[in-house]
């Protein structure tokens, strides 16, 4: 699942803060606990140096130690007993001197035998949907808040108005976002400035965050931009965010064609796209070019990947922001 550095930074930090507080909190619970019950204490200092009895027995060079090694586990067993005993006369549970963990599973370290935790997938959820809320907020860009009011209810050039052919669209990103796995298919949002793109994108995006993927969403031209000052910069990973599009379960590139395209940005967006079809994972772009404007703009092979593995879903109507700032007008 691929999220960002920072994030999968924050939400270590996270699951780290929660381990020392656990910690901490047990360390001044156990001092607390010693020093009423000096017993407890005492036979807690026994109990440690077991390890250390049966250690000097195994290399004391006796032929038989068994007896000897029975004593000490008895000897340990029953002061493990007296320590039940000492909790439960105070009113305590069997685990009151050990640490509560926020996830009792993994003990707040986010894996499990080497498997990320769920807690450490949920944390990571949960942050990945905060740190693209905060550039782009999707409370205000669900499929909820997707009017279809502001395209005409008016059949133009067809015989199906616009009002009819976006709610088609609509449904389709809805259906693909609740059921999105790591086999759903790519999509091709075409259509010109201010019809919804975006704002469906980021519909599609909050859902299938909150569904447990990780998603990377954002305009090619700033990716372009950080991909390609880490590849001429000095940093050690100069490929960081170029693996990052490539490996993460939903990628969504807002605004292809807008960028300033170079040999630097067409060679990247086909490493982008060729690698994500061969390994089968989902991809979403946006565009206000029609196929041929893709073709113009691109060589065959990226817009021959696109027109031939992508769904495409037109957009049509007019300017949303348009509509809304004369509805706002009529209003006042």
């Amino acid at each position: 699942m691929g999220y960002s550095r920072e994030v999968y930074d924050q939400a270590k930090f996270l699951l780290d803060s929660y381990r020392r507080q656990a910690i901490n909190e047990n360390d001044e619970r156990r001092k607390a606990f010693f020093a009423a019950n000096p017993e407890y204490a005492e036979l807690e200092r026994e109990i440690a140096q077991t390890s250390i009895k049966l250690t000097r027995v195994m290399l004391s060079g006796q032929k038989d130690i068994s007896d000897t090694v029975a004593e000490i586990r008895d000897n340990n067993l029953a002061m493990q007993r007296r320590q039940l005993e000492i909790l439960r006369r105070c009113g305590c549970p069997e685990d009151y001197l050990q640490p509560k963990y926020h996830c009792p599973k993994c003990g707040d370290t986010g894996f499990i035998d080497g498997r990320t935790c769920t807690c450490f997938k949920e944390i990571l959820r949960k942050m990945a949907y905060d740190e693209l809320n905060r550039s782009t907020p999707l409370e205000l860009s669900s499929f909820q808040s997707f009017s279809l009011d502001f395209y005409p209810d008016k059949a133009a050039s067809s015989n199906l108005s616009p009002r009819h052919l976006m709610e088609g669209v609509k449904r389709h990103c809805w259906d693909y976002a609740n059921s999105f796995t790591l086999q759903s298919s790519n999509m091709l949002f075409q259509g010109g400035v201010g019809l919804g793109k975006t704002h469906l994108s980021l519909a599609i995006a909050g859902k299938v965050i909150s569904k447990g993927y990780g998603v990377i969403y954002g305009s090619a031209q700033n990716f372009f931009n950080t991909i390609e000052s880490e590849h001429f910069g000095r940093g050690d990973d100069k490929q960081y965010t170029l693996n990052l599009l490539k490996s993460c379960d939903l990628l969504i590139l807002d605004d292809i064609g807008t960028e300033f395209i170079t040999q630097f940005t067409t060679a990247t967006l086909y490493d982008i796209i060729n690698t994500r079809l061969l390994t089968g994972r989902p991809t979403i772009i946006s565009t206000n070019l029609s196929i041929d404007g893709l073709k113009s703009k691109y060589d065959e092979r990226i817009s021959s990947r696109i027109s031939g593995n992508y769904t495409r879903l037109h957009f049509v109507g007019s300017d949303i922001r348009i509509e809304v700032k004369k509805k706002n007008v009529n209003k006042g």
